[in-house]
């Protein structure tokens, strides 16, 4: 007598919910939940942001997380940057800067005016450790 496997009919079950939610993550906005900040974690080997670009409407708050073993900062403030392209801000927005963050910590920035903001970490800017933040009404 052959015996039949339970599992096996329900195996395409398991295998489109885990395509589903594989499809749903890949959709998902960086833009945060209502009082969650959007995270852009700072690393070493290479030294970048992470995600290097990431679109949020006004009002939301990012929050920069070094988690390498170096300092680094996020700054638009271009008399501090080594290549002027680097940083840059939409019309209205004041330049910002974290000052250095050692291993393990944060700094945080509210983004309350729209458009196209370039930072950069001044320590690793030559190593283009550089980053995009588009700001949607």
């Amino acid at each position: 007598m052959k015996r039949k496997l339970p599992y096996l009919s329900i195996l395409p079950v398991i295998l489109l919910a885990g395509v589903t939610m594989s499809v749903l993550a890949s959709l998902a906005s960086p833009v945060s939940a209502a009082g969650n900040p959007v995270v852009v974690t700072m690393t070493d080997k290479p030294a970048r942001y992470v995600p290097e670009k990431i679109t949020v409407k006004v009002g939301t708050t990012v929050e920069f997380r070094n988690t390498g073993q170096v300092v680094h900062d996020v700054t638009t403030d271009a008399s501090i940057a080594q290549d002027k392209a680097d940083v840059s801000l939409p019309p209205g927005a004041e330049p910002f800067d974290s000052g250095f963050l050692a291993p393990g910590q944060s700094w945080s920035y509210t983004f309350t005016v729209p458009g196209r903001y370039l930072y950069a970490c001044i320590p690793h800017e030559k190593d283009r450790m550089v980053g995009e933040v588009l700001v949607t009404k």
